[in-house]
């Protein structure tokens, strides 16, 4: 993904589904879905008939990727690093040390 250009964009995750994830993560049930472009995507378990964060670990593990299912066209890209000092903040959420 190195020279790719992105422009900034917003996507809004309201407080419930980061709630969600933060409660998947914290007990480790998230389920996944695999898109034809082959990116696998976790969600907080049962939580796909309602709009949910869904979050994607890319091949190499240097990116995550974030959207909400309600608007899967806008896509958020954080480092590793960013991804782990988000989820260490998140209430219930297990540390990955």
């Amino acid at each position: 993904m190195a020279g790719d250009e992105r422009e900034p964009m917003e996507v809004r995750i309201p407080r419930a589904a980061l709630d969600a994830m933060a409660a998947a993560l914290s007990v480790r049930t998230v389920a996944m879905r695999t898109w034809p472009d082959g990116i696998e995507w976790m969600y907080p378990l049962g939580t796909w008939d309602e709009p949910h964060l869904e979050v994607a670990l890319m091949p190499g593990g240097e990116e995550v990727w974030l959207r909400m299912s309600t608007d899967r066209s806008r896509v958020v890209v954080w480092t590793i690093e960013q991804w782990w000092d988000f989820t260490r903040h998140l209430p219930g959420a297990t540390s990955p040390e």
